[in-house]
């Protein structure tokens, strides 16, 4: 019976340490079969050292802390009480009724609340400088038979303020940001055609039965780039194209699936877009760079003419509608966003029009403008 019950105690006391033991060694073993190299934190992750040197047990310390089995679920774990708890992150900030903004400045991606307070604006050298930019773009296009158009997208905290936090909200000098105030500038300054597209936008906000953005995304859905898309056509109707719109009707938006949205990781989000000249098809002449560099053909297009866009994320969801006008369209990311490419671009595809697209986070890259365009040749 001693015996029985020193047994017994051994084993009460073996199990708990057999069980931490696992838990210790199982995600070191498994590790030798299985990385999880997921990028859910939004950086590159450590590699496994291959040569042995003074730092090589930091090193791999460092790869194992980044990769150790079971990784991906304890960051999702950790972020979904992060999220039930309503935590802000380095980039995001929680508002109201759900939604989520980007607070790029900690990254830096431009600089998304600043202009959502309004405190700080362009200075007069800066507007100036913008204004004498844009005019050397014109300038070059000009020269070269294109149009040229700018595009501006407003941030998702100055399309839907009422959202924000009300903590932010008392901190907001103006509902004018300095991307509204330089475009009034510019416009008055320039020939230039620049549409800025929030004025259309908040009148939109209250004539469809869906919101124009993500709640949890920064960026905005099929339906507010149809919207957009629409009012860049009226100003080049009024400018001498002749181009049909297709007013938006409630029976056009149609649900296109699950999103993966760039703020919350954990759960998707509704994704809506508008049934557009469903007949018409457009065919891929190129695509590289990681999407970066895309050329599309559309035979039965509204007009045989060629449209470049510089653009950014946002530009992505418009590609659909934009290609069924243009016989052809030509999207390059900003990173093509220089002299020697642009110089190449339009050598090669010979545009009618280049569109200048990009959302108001990155308006203060007028500033290079006019060292970029320089003297026209």
């Amino acid at each position: 019976m001693i015996k029985f019950f020193q047994n017994l105690c051994k084993l009460y006391f073996l199990v708990p340490t057999a069980i931490i033991l696992l838990m210790i060694y199982i995600p070191f073993v498994s590790n030798v079969f299985y990385s999880n190299t997921d990028m859910l934190d939004n950086r590159v992750l450590n590699k496994k050292p291959e040569t042995f040197t003074r730092s090589f047990a930091t090193d791999f310390e460092n790869y194992y802390n980044d990769t150790f089995a079971g990784r991906k679920k304890l960051i999702k774990k950790l972020a979904k009480i992060k999220m039930k708890l309503k935590f802000d992150s380095e980039t995001f900030i929680h508002g109201q009724d759900d939604w989520m903004f980007y607070d790029s400045g900690k990254v830096p991606d431009g600089y998304t609340l600043i202009d959502y307070f309004g405190a700080i604006q362009f200075s007069e050298a800066q507007l100036k400088e913008m204004a004498e930019g844009i005019k050397a773009a014109e300038r070059y296009y000009k020269a070269r038979g294109i149009d040229y158009v700018i595009v501006v997208i407003p941030n998702k905290e100055n399309l839907y303020a009422e959202y924000m936090p009300e903590r932010l909200q008392t901190e907001r000098v103006s509902d004018e940001s300095r991307m509204d105030k330089a475009v009034k500038y510019l416009q008055k300054h320039t020939d230039v055609k620049i549409i800025n597209l929030k004025y259309a936008l908040e009148k939109a906000k209250t004539d469809v039965p869906v919101k124009l953005y993500f709640k949890r995304d920064s960026h905005w859905n099929g339906v507010g780039a149809y919207y957009a898309f629409n009012e860049v056509l009226r100003v080049l109707n009024a400018n001498g194209y002749h181009l049909p719109i297709e007013e938006l009707k409630d029976n056009m938006i149609t649900y296109t699936g699950s999103h993966s949205t760039d703020m919350d990781i954990i759960e998707n989000e509704a994704s809506f877009g508008v049934k557009y000249r469903e007949d018409v098809e457009s065919k891929t002449l190129i695509d590289e760079d990681n999407g970066f560099m895309r050329v599309y053909e559309t035979p039965n297009a509204y007009t045989g003419k060629t449209m470049l866009m510089v653009r950014d994320s946002f530009g992505i969801t418009s590609m659909p509608y934009y290609n069924k006008v243009f016989k052809k369209t030509v999207y390059v990311h900003t990173k093509y966003n220089k002299r020697n490419s642009l110089d190449e671009l339009v050598e090669k595809y010979q545009p009618d029009i280049v569109v200048d697209h990009l959302v108001e986070r990155y308006f203060s890259r007028f500033l290079k403008y006019n060292e970029m365009y320089g003297e026209v040749k």
